[in-house]
Order: structure tokens, then sequence, then C-alpha cells
């Protein structure tokens, strides 16, 4: 021990190493710790906005579109946040490790605090309704995030080819509905004793609604099932797939 302190004092006075001033240590250490801070920031934005997009979706489309309870749900995640989150989650971790106390505790420690703080953070984010506002703001005015990088629940519900289309109602019959849908293109929604309408819907002009079925013709839609446009995504699909709603046939 004696000689591993005389040889330490030996390479100082050698190297002519000398004490660097406060200010660049306390730089440094807050430095990492901003850094750390501005990771987890930005994981929580990812994380947000990720529930935000898959508490939007209906999930229970596969029997519809043909497709297993799996497959469906690998084609609606989120992959373009999902990226993002990982990223920040590596570097989140990496910056703790840098902190003065980082080398103490084990990476299963510190993963942990990485991303409990990017969950509860995001959540947080999501109950103020911040997420919502960050990915209508992306929808709009970035290019090709809503058509191409994203399934967004419109996205979802414009394949009339496949079975789904949304639209707002402009007027009512006993047997049709005339929509014009999310692009401003107009249809006819054929209806018949069949057709099941979820209980919160309104057939009345100017409501927004979601309808399963089978395209026919260029302009018109036969109707399965008709959905409110609202309510109805993961966090609340009741009544959907269980039997619940009316079969009807509507007069004016």
């Amino acid at each position: 021990m004696k000689d591993l302190i005389e040889k330490t004092l030996r390479e100082i006075k050698e190297q002519k190493i000398t004490p660097g001033p406060r200010w660049k240590y306390l730089v440094r250490k807050y430095s990492t710790w901003l850094g750390f801070s501005l990771v987890v920031f930005l994981g929580a934005i990812s994380f947000s906005i990720a529930l935000e997009m898959l508490g939007q979706l209906d999930w229970d489309l596969y029997r519809f579109a043909h497709q297993s309870a799996l497959g469906y749900s690998l084609t609606l995640l989120p992959y373009f946040w999902l990226v993002f989150i990982a990223i920040f989650l590596v570097l989140a971790f990496f910056d703790l490790r840098r902190t003065e106390t980082g080398y103490r505790y084990g990476w299963f420690k510190l993963s942990l605090l990485a991303i409990g703080g990017i969950i509860v953070i995001g959540l947080l984010f999501s109950l103020i309704g911040f997420s919502e506002k960050v990915n209508k703001i992306l929808i709009k005015d970035v290019p090709y995030y809503g058509q191409h990088l994203m399934m967004t629940k419109e996205k979802q519900w414009m394949q009339p080819v496949a079975g789904f289309l949304a639209g707002d109602i402009e007027t009512v019959s006993s047997n049709e509905l005339e929509i014009s849908d999310l692009n401003g293109q107009k249809w006819k929604v054929l209806l018949n004793e069949q057709t099941l309408v979820r209980p919160a819907v309104k057939l009345m002009k100017g409501e927004t609604i979601k309808v399963i079925g089978t395209k026919k013709e260029a302009s018109k839609f036969k109707a399965l099932e008709i959905r409110p446009w609202m309510g109805q995504g993961m966090m609340n699909n009741a009544g959907v797939g269980n039997g619940g709603g009316r079969n009807i046939m509507r007069g004016n």
C-alpha cells in the first residue's frame, strides 16, 4: 500500500498534475444530469405519443380483415416511436452511468430508473393532453408522418377496399346514408335489417361515423356495422365484438 501511494505521488509530480478548477467539475456534473433529463424528457414524449396512437385504434378489426389477432396487432404498432423510445432508453442508461454515483449501481437498477422515468413522465404527458397536441401537429405539418410512417386512426378507417370507411353524415333515409369521407369523397352507405349500429351512434346529419362493410361500386358501400368516431379505441372497446348494439331499418 505504501509503495502504491509513493508511486502515485511520483507520477503526479512527474506529469505535473494539478487540481482543476471547481467550476469545470460542476459544469461536467450538471451537464451530465441535464443530458439525462433531456433524454428522459424526449423518451417520455415518444412513449406518450405511442400510447396516444395505440389508444385511438380499433384492435378488434382483425375479425373483419380476416387476419389473426397477433398478425393484425403487429401491423398497428407505432414502430417509428418504438425505435425512438429504445434509443432514448439506451442514452438515458449511459447518461446515468456517467454520473458521479452511477458506478455504484448495476445495469438492472439503472435500466429500471431510466424506464420508470420515461413511463411515469410519459403517462403524465398523456393525462394532461400534451401528447395528443404534439401528435396532431406532427400529422398536420410533418410530410409522410401520418400517411406513411404511422398507422393513424384516419388511415385505419380509410380503407374502403378492405371494408373500412369513415366520414360525416350528410343525409339519412330509411335504407341509406350519404356520407363525405375523410378525404371529401361522397359515398352512399347502404343499410338493411342486419346492419348493426353501436349504441353511441347517432344517425343524423353532421355526425362522424366509422363503417365496417363491403365496397360495392365506385361510391357505394354496404354497411355491416356502424360505430361512433369517438370512444371505440383500445381504451374503450366496450360493446364491440360482444353483440352490443342494435339492428336497424330507419326511416327519415
